[in-house]
């Protein structure tokens, strides 16, 4: 199969447009392997950038999956059909940052909250070595990295709730959120440094509350931090 080279201003929906048409006309079936980024990039002639977003799209809309140490798959056509509306939404007409931080304290303090009623052992692990993946950046001054492990840490609360349709609809939000967050976050420690020690103390102060089993001060160290965060922003965005 050929790609089309891209020229247009917003690169990655193009590609994603693509590779929605290769499915739709079945020349791409549920169960094959995409090209590795580095040859879909070659493939498209755009950036590695570009790719990457236009996968990401792809996953919260629920046409790919992405296996770590295996590659990426285009799912199966009935995969997440409760979640894609919303997914849908979101990747189309994109929420504003503040409007997104606004949903995260509505949701994430429930999901904090249930985390410390039902995480495993195992599972308060996860959460806990994602606050150190973040601490271990912060140390090499590497904030790539840090807002990877910053998403790994969220994810891995809603996990620990049990609750599936609950972790996939956090997934949605999430990796939308990271792509909105990712700029603004690097300007807020540009201006004040100091703000990523206090959000991994904040990462930790969450962790231990799960680890104690203790949902209302979870569900109090997941307010505070998210609005500690939007407060910070709003410093430097608006």
């Amino acid at each position: 199969m050929e790609f089309t080279p891209i020229k247009t201003k917003r690169l990655y929906e193009e590609i994603v447009e693509q590779i929605k048409q290769l499915i739709t006309e079945g020349k791409l079936k549920p169960g094959d392997k995409l090209l590795a980024e580095r040859e879909l990039a070659d493939q498209f002639q755009v950036s590695r950038a570009s790719v990457r977003e236009a996968i990401r799209t792809l996953e919260i809309l629920g046409v790919i999956d992405i296996r770590p140490g295996e590659g990426t798959f285009v799912r199966s056509s009935g995969a997440d059909d409760i979640i894609r509306p919303l997914a849908m939404f979101l990747a189309v007409e994109r929420a504003s940052l503040f409007d997104m931080y606004e949903m995260r304290r509505i949701f994430e303090t429930a999901t904090a909250r249930l985390a410390a009623e039902r995480a495993s052992l195992e599972e308060i692990d996860q959460i806990s070595a994602a606050v150190e993946g973040m601490r271990e950046r912060l140390n090499v001054k590497d904030p790539e990295k840090g807002e990877e492990f910053d998403v790994a840490f969220h994810y891995a609360v809603a996990e620990a709730t049990h609750n599936s349709l609950l972790t996939k609809l956090f997934k949605t939000v999430s990796e939308e959120f990271h792509k909105a967050n990712s700029v603004a976050r690097r300007q807020l420690y540009l201006h004040k440094p100091e703000n990523a020690q206090k959000l991994i103390d904040q990462h930790s102060e969450i962790c231990e509350a799960i680890r104690s089993h203790s949902p209302k001060a979870a569900a109090k160290a997941m307010m505070e931090h998210l609005t500690f965060a939007e407060g910070e922003l709003r410093n430097w965005v608006v």
